[in-house]
């Protein structure tokens, strides 16, 4: 009764569409986590729960309408609808841009946790308000862009897949640019990318590399990220004791300001 009574109310925000092609479903995580500055050792938690509606018209187009909600203070982190059909997909509402959901190739993203670092990781997409377009893949090349009311803030990228390779190319309304490359091969991955983003005397560059090692449940990974003087440089491990449990440890240095971090964390996922 209660399945059937979400399903309802999630098919009238979504259209009205029969209620025979509803599909609710309710998942999340939440984690433990311990990080040791040098100064000072702190315990935290975090998690979310995501409630996620979806349903398909008779032409065939899916729609999807999402909120994410962080358990431990009940603030939203993420609420957007998307409709979804052979032209690609169109993703409106307050949640990660076309660019950050497609620049999985940056290093940065390799990094379990980013203890101890400060002002070496860069991106030209972010989490924010507004509406974002992503094509379908052609030959392995998929484009999509981004823009905020009034066009405040815009951006586009193309990405390109083949295999173990990945490339991607970005740019944003704010002379922001960033390139990166993927390789895999076999239980191998080896990133690298670089960023700018503003101009002129304000620009700024970020350089990484990362690679990472898996072998079964075992996770192993590597990164060396610099911005100017402010080189990080970091290794960790993460490890799936069963289906849902996972285990992670990080430490992290930066040589320029002496600042290094271990940090570890129990996560359960449902």
């Amino acid at each position: 009764m209660r399945k059937v009574l979400l399903a309802t109310t999630a098919l009238v925000a979504l259209g009205g569409v029969s209620a025979a092609s509803a599909d609710i479903s309710i998942s999340g995580s939440g984690t433990f986590e311990i990080e040791d500055s040098g100064a000072n050792t702190t315990y935290t938690s975090d998690g979310n729960i995501v409630i996620k509606g979806s349903s398909t018209t008779d032409s065939g187009l899916t729609l999807t309408a999402v909120q994410d909600t962080k358990f431990e203070d009940s603030t939203v982190a993420d609420s957007y609808i998307d409709v979804a059909g052979d032209f690609g997909s169109i993703r409106m509402g307050n949640t990660d841009n076309a660019l950050d959901r497609m620049d999985g190739a940056l290093p940065e993203n390799m990094d379990l946790e980013g203890v101890a670092d400060t002002n070496v990781a860069g991106a030209l997409g972010g989490d924010e308000t507004g509406i974002s377009f992503m094509s379908p893949s052609f030959s392995g090349i998929t484009v999509y862009g981004s823009t905020t009311a009034e066009g405040a803030s815009t951006g586009y990228g193309v990405n390109y897949k083949a295999g173990g390779i990945e490339v991607m190319v970005q740019a944003d309304s704010d002379d922001g640019t960033a390139v990166a490359g993927k390789f895999s091969a076999g239980a191998v991955t080896v990133q690298a990318g670089a960023i700018n983003v503003g101009s002129g005397a304000t620009k700024t560059e970020y350089r990484q590399v990362g690679a990472s090692y898996t072998m079964g449940d075992l996770k192993l990974v590597a990164t060396s990220q610099k911005n100017g003087a402010n080189k990080y440089s970091n290794i960790g491990a993460k490890y799936t004791v069963a289906p849902g449990l996972t285990v992670a440890a990080e430490s992290g240095s930066q040589s320029n300001t002496n600042n290094n971090g271990t940090w570890v964390q129990v996560a359960v996922k449902f």
